[in-house]
C-alpha cells in the first residue's frame, strides 16, 4: 500500500469521525432534550428515554448496544466489507455521546428557548444532514439504522430509499405516542420529525451530489497538441481526444474533452482563445465523476 493511499484512507477516516461528531451534536444537544423523533437508533433512544432513566441507564451505554447488536446483523447479512466501513461510525457515534454526557449538561442550548421543535428541526436537521453526507462523501456508512434498511433492500428486494423512509417513519410515528396520564398522541412533534427526515435527505443529496459536480470540456480544434499542452501545464488535467468530422465542412478536427473543477472551466474557456482563436469549446455540467478524475498527468521539464 502506497504512501499516497494509506493518506486518503486516513483523511476518509478523519473526515467519517467529524462527520458524525456533527450528528451527535444535533442528537445530544438539540434532538434529545426537545424529545424530537427523527428516525434512526437516536430516535428510538428518545422514544425510550424514560424507560432508560427508570433503570438508570444512559443513552450513550444503549446507543453503544444497539449499534453492537447492528454491527453483528449487518457482518452475517452483508458481509465483511460493509462491517468495515461501518465499524468505525458505529463506535464513534455512541463514544461522542458518552463524553458529552461526562462533560456538559444536555440542555445547555435549549434550555432558554422557547419555540424549541422548530429551532430543533432546523439545527439539528442541518447537523445532521452535513453529518450523514461527509460521512457518505468519504466512503462511510452512518451504522445503526443504516445496517437495518440495507438488510431490509437486500433481503426484501425493495429499493434502499424505500427502506430507509419507511423505518424512519415508523419510528417517528411511535414516537407521537405518549402513555403518560394514560394515552395521548403528539401531532405536532410527528409533523415536525416528518419535516426533519426531508430536510436532512435534502441537505445530504446537496452535500453528496455537489461534492462530485464537475464541468466537461469538449474542444474542437485543429490544434489539439498546443491546447492537450495548455491544459497539462496550465490547468493540470487528463486528456482524451477523438477524431471528427464537420458534417458541413467535412473538415477532419480532434475533439479534446477534459473533465474540470468549475473555477477550472472559466480558466481554460479564457486560455484556449490565445491557442485557438477557432477553436469551438462547450461545456457541460456532469453530475457525477467516478474512476481516476483526481490523478493530474505529470508533465516532463523541458
Amino acid at each position: 500500500m502506497t504512501k499516497e493511499v494509506v493518506l486518503k484512507h486516513l483523511k476518509q477516516y478523519v473526515m467519517i469521525a467529524i462527520g458524525v461528531l456533527f450528528m451527535d451534536i444535533g442528537y445530544y444537544f438539540f434532538f434529545s432534550p426537545a424529545n424530537l423523533v427523527s428516525g434512526g437508533v437516536t430516535g428510538i433512544s428518545i422514544i425510550i428515554k424514560p424507560f432508560l432513566d427508570s433503570i438508570n441507564m444512559s443513552q450513550s451505554i444503549f446507543l453503544y448496544i444497539i449499534e453492537a447488536v447492528c454491527l453483528l446483523l449487518g457482518l452475517f447479512l452483508l458481509g465483511k466489507d460493509f462491517f468495515i466501513k461501518t465499524i468505525l461510525a458505529a463506535i464513534l457515534a455512541p463514544t461522542y455521546v458518552f463524553i458529552f454526557e461526562h462533560i456538559c449538561p444536555q440542555d445547555i442550548f435549549m434550555q432558554h428557548i422557547e419555540n424549541k421543535l422548530l429551532i430543533t428541526t432546523i439545527v439539528a436537521s442541518g447537523l445532521s444532514g452535513l453529518g450523514i453526507g461527509i460521512c457518505l462523501n468519504n466512503n462511510g456508512s452512518t451504522g445503526g439504522m443504516d445496517i437495518v434498511q440495507k438488510c431490509l433492500s437486500k433481503y426484501l428486494h425493495v429499493p434502499y430509499s424505500i427502506t430507509m423512509y419507511l423505518t424512519d417513519w415508523v419510528i417517528i410515528l411511535i414516537g407521537g405516542m405518549s402513555f403518560e396520564n394514560g394515552f395521548s398522541y403528539n401531532i405536532e412533534n410527528v409533523v415536525f420529525g416528518l419535516a426533519s427526515v426531508y430536510l436532512i435527505a435534502y441537505i445530504i443529496d446537496t452535500i453528496t451530489l455537489n461534492a462530485r459536480t464537475r464541468r466537461t470540456a469538449y474542444i474542437i480544434t485543429t490544434k489539439p497538441e498546443e491546447i492537450k499542452e495548455l491544459i497539462y501545464t496550465e490547468i493540470g488535467r487528463g486528456v482524451t481526444e477523438s477524431s471528427v468530422r464537420g458534417g458541413y465542412t467535412k473538415e477532419d478536427k480532434t475533439m479534446l474533452i477534459c473533465v474540470l473543477d468549475k473555477t477550472e472551466s472559466y480558466k481554460l474557456g479564457e486560455k484556449i482563445k490565445h491557442v485557438d482563436q477557432e477553436a469551438f469549446t462547450f461545456f457541460t455540467k456532469t453530475k457525477e465523476v467516478v474512476g481516476e478524475y483526481d490523478r493530474k498527468p505529470e508533465v516532463q521539464d523541458k
